[in-house]
């Protein structure tokens, strides 16, 4: 892209010089082919820009919906979860009663069994000394 221009003005060349006010403007010209935009190139991004802006609210709302579905499920799977532990809980504390029940009726078992088998030998013993 070749920048055209309009020659220094007459105060620059007088106060720098022409060869110096040459060399500004060479330097401004460089300067101007590798940093600056033309307009309608400018126009253009703006409106590629703006095609940009409008897609991304596009999916930035379908992000949020995603989002929002997701914590749907996730709610409502937290929530089976919860379900299942409190049944297992349930399940496991009706184990426990169980077992406890079951662990007590053999203790009296023993208790009896031994105190039974205590009288026996007790009464065994007197009648083995009284004879």
């Amino acid at each position: 892209m070749r920048v055209t221009l309009p020659k220094m003005p007459r105060s620059v060349q007088q106060a720098l010089g022409p060869e110096a006010a040459d060399d500004l403007s060479q330097w401004v010209e460089i300067i101007l082919v590798e940093h600056a935009v033309r307009r309608d190139e400018y126009r253009e991004i703006l409106s590629r820009l703006d095609i940009l802006e409008h897609d991304m609210a596009d999916v930035k709302a379908s992000i949020a919906d995603l989002n929002r579905t997701m914590d749907e499920r996730f709610d409502r799977m937290n929530a089976q979860m919860n379900g299942r532990f409190d049944r297992m809980h349930f399940e496991m504390n009706e184990r426990f009663d169980r077992m406890n029940e079951r662990v007590t009726t053999m203790m009296r078992c023993t208790v009896g069994t031994l105190a039974l088998l205590g009288t026996i030998m007790t009464i065994l013993m007197a009648i083995a000394q009284f004879t």
